[in-house]
């Protein structure tokens, strides 16, 4: 009788946490200044990302962001511009990209499936979008995003995939960008 009690309590306990924790949401926020003048001009893009969060950020955090954003240019904007660099030559047409990691935090996809909000993952970017030849900087851009739902859904994203995310919204708004569209908050 005491086994069933105790084996009914810790069903009770887990399906209790999944619900509960299933109740969360990540936050993604992309917000970016519209450029003054046409970027129409610029037929080559230069992605270049940096290491501003310290030690607490990887160091393979960095190419991974890059390769992810210049993977999301090629497969899905193939046509917008004529080249997409992993750094810049300084050449005319050139648009030059700079992404600076702010603020990393791995989390943990254990605390998360416990609660919602417990283990956090969390990725924040700037972006400066530059002339690659007069370093006139044309537009910039924040992307924050965090991955705090709870649950086993919670624990199915890591930090990588969060990494993965940033890079191809950072494609987004590069391409948004270039054809003088605004981004919207997503």
């Amino acid at each position: 009788m005491k086994r069933r009690i105790r084996n009914a309590a810790w069903t009770l306990l887990l399906v209790a946490c999944v619900v509960l924790a299933g109740c969360g949401g990540g936050k993604v926020k992309v917000a970016t200044i519209a450029p003054k003048s046409s970027m129409a001009k610029y037929t080559t893009v230069a992605i270049t990302v940096a290491n501003d969060a310290g030690p607490a950020c990887p160091q393979d955090v960095a190419p991974n962001l890059q390769g992810a954003a210049i993977s999301q240019l090629l497969a899905k904007f193939p046509n917008a511009f004529q080249e997409v660099r992993p750094a810049p030559t300084g050449g005319e047409g050139e648009m030059l990209v700079e992404v600076h990691i702010v603020k990393y935090k791995k989390g943990s996809r254990f605390a998360r499936a416990m609660l919602i909000g417990l283990g956090s993952s969390k990725l924040t970017t700037t972006l400066k979008f530059l002339d690659s030849v007069t370093k006139e900087q044309l537009a910039t851009g924040q992307l924050n995003l965090t991955w705090a739902m709870g649950g086993i859904v919670g624990a199915s994203k890591g930090i990588e995939d969060l990494v993965n995310d940033a890079g191809k919204k950072i494609a987004n708004v590069i391409v948004e960008q270039k054809q003088g569209k605004p981004s919207q908050p997503k």
